[in-house]
């Protein structure tokens, strides 16, 4: 079935599969999946340091990592992450549409994205260098620079695996499944 972003429907079938998602799936999780998207959600939830550093933080935040064919990513995942004064209400995948209109749009490469993760680029300064673009007020990214960071910490807090660490024959079991995913969700 598909579902309408947006709707109460959507959200609803959207925490059902992610419930199941979480009692089905092994660890580590693969990057951008619901479950690791769950896991990321919850810790910002829960951290109180980040609650902190964001306490006058206002709006939406967009990961958007680019489509690699190549590692068996065919199409781009946007990330959703409703925050809102040291709050996270929400952190969901999204359709396009919604991607692309949310307050900040961070869009980086799958690489990029998996080198900010591991620690190994630091996300600020990959978007002065333009590794990362942004769609949105750099100043006021750049204001909330600790809440940057705290976010980047939680996200590498979760055991993580990585397409470019899947066998071919992996990735085509995956890309079958998230393709299902992507047709009932929008996304």
């Amino acid at each position: 079935m598909t579902y309408t972003y947006g709707t109460e429907e959507w959200e609803k079938a959207y925490q059902e599969m992610v419930k199941e998602r979480l009692t089905v799936a092994e660890k580590p999780y693969i990057m951008g999946t619901p479950e690791w998207v769950a896991t990321f959600e919850k810790l910002i939830q829960e951290d109180t340091t980040y609650k902190e550093v964001a306490k006058t933080w206002e709006g939406s935040v967009v990961i958007h990592i680019l489509s690699n064919p190549e590692i068996g990513l065919n199409d781009d995942i946007f990330m959703l992450m409703d925050l809102w004064h040291g709050e996270c209400r929400s952190v969901r995948l999204v359709p396009r549409e919604a991607g692309e209109n949310a307050d900040y749009v961070l869009t980086g490469e799958f690489e990029r994205w998996q080198a900010v993760l591991k620690k190994e680029l630091d996300v600020v300064k990959a978007m002065m260098q333009g590794k990362i673009s942004l769609k949105g007020s750099l100043p006021e990214i750049v204001r909330y620079v600790k809440a940057s960071i705290r976010l980047v910490d939680l996200a590498a807090q979760i055991e993580t695996r990585f397409q470019t660490e899947m066998s071919e024959d992996e990735r085509t079991s995956y890309n079958e499944w998230f393709n299902e995913l992507r047709s009932n969700f929008g996304f």
